[in-house]
């Protein structure tokens, strides 16, 4: 089973059943814990996590691995979420790359790791799903 196949069918365990999803888009999800705050030892360099993001006309949701036993999962309902940004993430010294970064009780970012046409696609999948916030808030 693909990633892929693995994130809908855990999407289709999270969401209501009158959800559907809209979008979905490849991605990292930036986990800010790290890998060892994910066992219990805190960390504090984000380990990029490569996963399906998508969104329903209620929520937004990411599913990823770190290992094949090591889902990470993300499931945000809309009206938790206070605002969606751009924002910058240092990857080197001299290199730094744009990143979406969703606000809500605690705050989620997602990166394409440098690549600015990866970037452009995730803006505009951000900016497809804030027009569906708007209309469910």
């Amino acid at each position: 089973m693909s990633l892929k196949e693995r994130a809908v069918k855990e999407f289709q365990e999270k969401i209501d059943s009158g959800e559907e999803i809209k979008e979905s888009i490849l991605t990292y999800y930036e986990c800010e814990s790290g890998l060892s705050g994910l066992v219990g030892v805190p960390n504090g360099n984000p380990v990029p996590v490569r996963g399906v993001l998508a969104y329903t006309n209620k929520s937004l949701l990411f599913y990823g691995e770190i290992f094949t036993k090591l889902p990470v999962v993300l499931h945000i309902p809309f009206k938790e979420i206070n605002e969606i940004k751009t924002g910058k993430q240092i990857l080197t010294i001299f290199k730094s790359s744009l990143t979406m970064v969703v606000v809500h009780n605690d705050r989620e970012i997602f990166s394409t790791r440098g690549n600015k046409e990866e970037f452009i696609s995730l803006k505009t999948f951000f900016e497809n799903a804030t027009q569906e916030i708007f209309i469910t808030k």
